[in-house]
């Protein structure tokens, strides 16, 4: 299989909150297809499976329109231009949650969907601790804060009550450790 090239120009369009990015593509065969993604190109996203020094999971329970359901979610978010990853999963994880991981282990990189224009960092945190009340002030992150057991959140992502499993499937090996040593 060859990479498509890709033909200029690209297009930019904002629809709510979202990114549409609309590119123009070259099959090997010449065949030009059109596709849209979502985010802008080069988009990075961090998330952390964060563990409490007891090795409960912090994890994000919110409202996601798509299913139209509550859902739990591991903490993070947009790395904001010119931030270090550890620098935006440790700002992500104390905006969402209130907590501070006290070490951190980067577990890969994901590209989730191929229809967006981003790639997703996972990391462990581990030793982490609360240290301030979350700032409740943005409208669109309505966040619940819960602390459940490896088990709940590998059982979570089984049954389809998290958003973005990919982290979990990262972390599974360390996680089943963790859980042996208890």
């Amino acid at each position: 299989m060859k990479a498509w090239k890709r033909i200029e120009p690209t297009t930019v369009h904002k629809v709510g909150h979202r990114i549409i990015v609309s590119k123009t593509f070259e099959q090997p065969d010449g065949t030009i297809v059109p596709w849209d993604v979502v985010f802008p190109d080069g988009q990075q996203f961090v998330n952390v499976v964060a563990l409490t020094p007891d090795n409960h999971v912090v994890v994000c329970e919110t409202f996601r329109p798509g299913p139209e359901m509550v859902m739990q979610e591991l903490p993070g978010g947009f790395v904001d231009e010119h931030e270090a990853l550890e620098a935006a999963v440790r700002r992500e994880l104390l905006e969402e949650t209130g907590y501070v991981a006290d070490t951190l282990e980067y577990l890969g990189v994901s590209h989730r969907d191929p229809y967006m224009n981003a790639a997703w960092h996972y990391f462990l945190g581990t030793s982490c601790t609360y240290q301030q009340a979350r700032d409740t002030h943005e409208v669109e992150e309505q966040i619940d804060v819960k602390l459940i057991t490896i088990d709940q959140l590998l059982a979570n992502a089984r049954n389809d009550r998290m958003c973005a499993v990919d982290g979990v499937l990262y972390a599974y090996d360390k996680l089943l450790k963790l859980k042996e040593k208890r």
